[in-house]
C-alpha cells in the first residue's frame, strides 16, 4: 500500500532547521516570481535605497537569489564563519527592505 505523506508530516521534516528551509525556500521561490513577475509588472518601478545606494527591486531580488545561491552552494549555509553571518544578514536585511513589493 502507497503511504502518501500529510502535509503535517512534510512540515515536520522540514522544521529540523527552519532557517535552511527559509532559504532554500526563499531561492525556489523568487527564481520563479521573478519569472512570472516579469510577464505582469515592472520590476524595476519601484527603487529602494540599499547602504547608500538605489536599486531597482529587480536588482534586489537577483541579489537575494545571488546570495541564496551562494548559501546553498556545497550547503556553505552549514559552515557557519564571519562571511555566511553577513551573507545571511545581507538577505534578511533585503528581503524586509523588497517584503511589500514582492506581489502582482
Amino acid at each position: 500500500m502507497l503511504k502518501f505523506k500529510t502535509k503535517k508530516q512534510k512540515l515536520r521534516e522540514e522544521c529540523w532547521n527552519v532557517n535552511w528551509q527559509f532559504v532554500l525556500w526563499l531561492n525556489q521561490h523568487l527564481k520563479i516570481y521573478k519569472d512570472d513577475a516579469l510577464h505582469y509588472v515592472d520590476l524595476e518601478y519601484h527603487k529602494f535605497e540599499y547602504q547608500g545606494q538605489e536599486y531597482t527591486q529587480l536588482q534586489l531580488i537577483d541579489k537575494l537569489i545571488e546570495i541564496t545561491d551562494w548559501l546553498i552552494a556545497d550547503e556553505r549555509y552549514f559552515d557557519w564563519t564571519e562571511e555566511t553571518s553577513n551573507k545571511t544578514n545581507e538577505m534578511l536585511n533585503i528581503f524586509v527592505l523588497i517584503f511589500e513589493s514582492l506581489w502582482w
